[in-house]
């Protein structure tokens, strides 16, 4: 893999992660389940491959537990994804030691961990080694062995910032360019749109 795939990688990872805020945004319009009604059988005519589609925008709870879980797996998918790949590209390139070097390698490592096996802290001998562990304001510590990372602890924000900050670092690693990615809340329907970020574990 060379560093204008990886690059293109990250920024797929961002993109999904934009797409599904995008997501958010318009179901949390009351009247989208019914714009979608329309469209849909406008677009799909006899093929409907999904026939309880209709049921699941029609019904605020279900559609809220999907929404939230569609926004959190983004993210997560960027954070599992990401991490390995970038090692790899940096193993291939000899730029391991750079790498490690980097202020947010070794949270990025045991968050990876946690997510991809059972979505809580189980620290191996070799990640013990690390901890306490501090990015930004967000630390691990021993003590959340067996605890998951919850959303109070490191919200969006971080999970979004810690991949912009691995893209745009400013080393052999990557082109000398930084990328931008601060999506903000619009003004229409704050509270309901607010309501489906406000999920308690990533």
């Amino acid at each position: 893999m060379n560093k204008l795939r990886l690059l293109g990688i990250f920024d797929t990872k961002l993109n999904h992660i934009t797409l599904c805020y995008a997501s958010l945004v318009l179901w949390a319009y009351p009247d989208t389940p019914d714009y979608f009604e329309q469209i849909h059988a406008a677009t799909v005519g006899d093929k409907n491959y999904f026939p309880n589609v209709s049921n699941l925008v029609n019904n605020a709870q279900r559609l809220k537990i999907a929404t939230d879980e569609l926004y959190s797996s983004a993210h997560r998918s960027a954070i599992k994804d990401l991490f390995p790949l970038l090692k790899k590209y940096c193993h291939d390139t000899g730029q391991m030691e750079l790498l490690k070097d980097q202020a947010w390698f070794d949270f990025w490592w045991v968050l990876r961990n946690c997510w991809s096996h059972d979505m809580t802290f189980n620290f191996n001998p070799a990640e013990k080694k690390r901890l306490p562990i501090r990015w930004l304001d967000v630390s691990v510590t021993e003590e959340m062995n067996g605890r998951p990372l919850t959303h109070g602890q490191c919200s969006y924000e971080h999970l979004r910032l810690l991949v912009e900050t691995a893209r745009s670092v400013r080393t052999e690693l990557w082109p000398n360019r930084s990328l931008k990615y601060v999506p903000a809340l619009m003004g229409l329907h704050r509270t309901r749109l607010s309501a489906l970020l406000s999920s308690n574990v990533i």
